[in-house]
């Protein structure tokens, strides 16, 4: 048993943070599409907490967050063997979970309300002050401004997950950037 965990952890270790359309990655892909435990193990030991802090941005109830969560990692479950590997893994999760959030908020009737998680004793006045500014951009400048920086995508990534092309995801990063320092510059003066 001991072996057979060394073995996993092992092939685990092997599997970290594959570079996009390396060998590495298409071999870790393979294992996916294989249904192989342990790679499936490492997809969600690294995704889960990624994921689920780039929905919880997005949706503010925990159960929310987690309904939307269980949703993307099955769907991931079901496409990844459509999934052809010439983008990268992260592009095309991504590109899943930002669906769901879509597909969630469709179906919901949003309001304008001050939300709850603002108001608890826990906020602090930097991160209300950050995202009352981020509210305040269209709602592809905020998730350009997210998968970018929250995230780490890069921009083509960020590009491929937002269906546009490079230079209008260029574009839309840096005028996005420039409304939301200038927002926050406006709303620390108050």
């Amino acid at each position: 048993m001991r072996d057979h965990l060394r073995s996993a952890e092992t092939q685990i270790e092997h599997w970290e943070r594959p570079e996009p359309n390396s060998a590495h990655a298409a071999d870790y892909l393979r294992h996916l599409q294989a249904n192989d435990q342990v790679a499936w193990e490492k997809f969600l030991a690294e995704w889960t907490p990624r994921l689920y802090n780039y929905i919880s941005y997005n949706l503010r109830a925990d159960d929310e967050v987690e309904d939307i969560l269980s949703e993307t990692l099955l769907a991931v479950v079901q496409a990844i063997n459509n999934f052809d590997g010439h983008a990268a893994l992260s592009t095309f999760v991504y590109s899943i979970v930002r669906r769901k959030i879509a597909d969630y908020w469709r179906g919901r009737h949003v309001t304008t309300e001050l939300p709850e998680w603002l108001s608890m004793d826990d906020a602090s006045e930097a991160r209300i002050a950050f995202y009352e500014v981020l509210s305040t951009l269209s709602e592809m400048s905020q998730q350009a401004l997210l998968l970018r920086y929250q995230v780490g995508l890069s921009v083509t990534e960020v590009a491929e997950v937002l269906e546009r092309s490079y230079k209008a995801t260029e574009s839309l990063l840096s005028r996005a950037r420039e409304q939301f320092q200038i927002a926050f510059l406006e709303s620390a003066k108050t």
